[in-house]
């Protein structure tokens, strides 16, 4: 596993650490701090070569979001006219995650270059004029319109406007000399997932990671605990190998029915409820009394003589009691007849 030059000093002896570090300075030891080159490992790097996309697709903890941050920011820094996007999954998923969040443009910026952010106009500027607008994939019109020279688009297996967003977030790459966007995501067999990962080669460039590789940055014993709790399921192959997982074979509802069948708005959703002729919770309760999933569904009939699944209120690790209530708020909410 290739680590960083940084981990890889951290693993020398003292005396050989102090030989290499006492040439430097007070502010050339600070800017080392901040050198992405130095602290992050090859896997976080962004591809060489002509790209247009690079999907970065691994499990969680990776250092994805770092990444993305990290190529953000050296952008920025190096161009004054970059024009850049931000989309999350939703606006505030952005502001919390992709800016203000530990490993976001915030952080990873050092002092003398951070960015000016105004959450107001959901905009961040540099000191040398480059500026990133945010947005929300679930609200995939707000792309339409803009234009920019590069983005960064996180969490692309749960966004909500999923390919709408995607495509008009292309559309809009259409300054600067050569316009890329950076995705990342912990894989999910979602359409647009698959689609970016079958055009490997054609402008896109796919990497890969696990959660274990960035082990010596996560809390003790969590890797030990995944791997033990979920080491060589589908959900940990997924989640913590960052495997791309096709559909089981013989499987009832694949992920193509299920997109193929998602509508955008509910009929008889808020304010509309005489188009729900009526709507009904289906529980399926846990097996055992101590922390088994119960399956909560939200399901509305609609005049057209369609059913439509409105919430998933699912809900883990309740007992009897826990799980009743969330059934009972769940009617509550939805105004279900029972």
């Amino acid at each position: 596993m290739r680590v960083s030059d940084m981990e890889w000093m951290a693993g020398r002896p003292a005396r050989e650490r102090l030989r290499l570090l006492k040439g430097l300075d007070a502010a050339s030891a600070q800017a080392l701090a901040y050198h992405w080159e130095w602290t992050g490992r090859a896997a976080q790097m962004a591809p060489e070569g002509d790209w247009r996309i690079w999907l970065l697709m691994a499990g969680r903890g990776f250092g994805k979001t770092r990444a993305g941050a990290e190529w953000v920011r050296a952008i920025a820094e190096g161009d004054g006219s970059a024009r850049i996007a931000l989309v999350g999954a939703t606006l505030g998923e952005a502001r919390s995650v992709m800016v203000e969040g530990p490993s976001g443009l915030l952080s990873v910026a050092p002092w003398w270059c951070r960015p000016a952010f105004a959450p107001a106009l959901r905009r961040l500027v540099w000191p040398n004029g480059a500026s990133a607008m945010l947005f929300g994939a679930a609200d995939p019109e707000s792309l339409r319109g803009p234009q920019f020279s590069h983005g960064w688009a996180d969490e692309i297996a749960k966004w909500p406007g999923g390919e709408a967003a995607w495509d008009n977030l292309m559309m809009g790459m259409r300054l600067g000399r050569a316009p890329r966007v950076v995705a990342t995501t912990t894989p999910r067999p979602v359409s647009l997932v698959r689609r970016l990962a079958a055009q490997e080669g054609a402008g896109v460039v796919v990497k890969r990671g696990r959660t274990a590789e960035n082990a010596a940055h996560l809390a003790e014993g969590f890797v030990e605990a995944m791997e033990r709790d979920y080491g060589g399921t589908r959900l940990g192959r997924q989640e913590l190998d960052g495997e791309l997982i096709g559909e089981i074979e013989g499987a009832l509802w694949t992920r193509d029915l299920i997109e193929r069948c998602r509508v955008r708005h509910v009929p008889g959703g808020a304010g509309d409820g005489a188009l729900l002729s009526r709507v009904v919770i289906g529980v399926d309760p846990p097996a055992s009394a101590h922390g088994d999933a119960c399956g909560i569904v939200v399901v509305g009939l609609g005049r057209d003589g369609r059913a439509y699944v409105i919430a998933d209120a699912s809900v883990s690790g309740q007992r009897p009691e826990g799980w009743a209530r969330a059934v009972a708020a769940a009617a509550l909410v939805h105004d279900a007849d029972r």
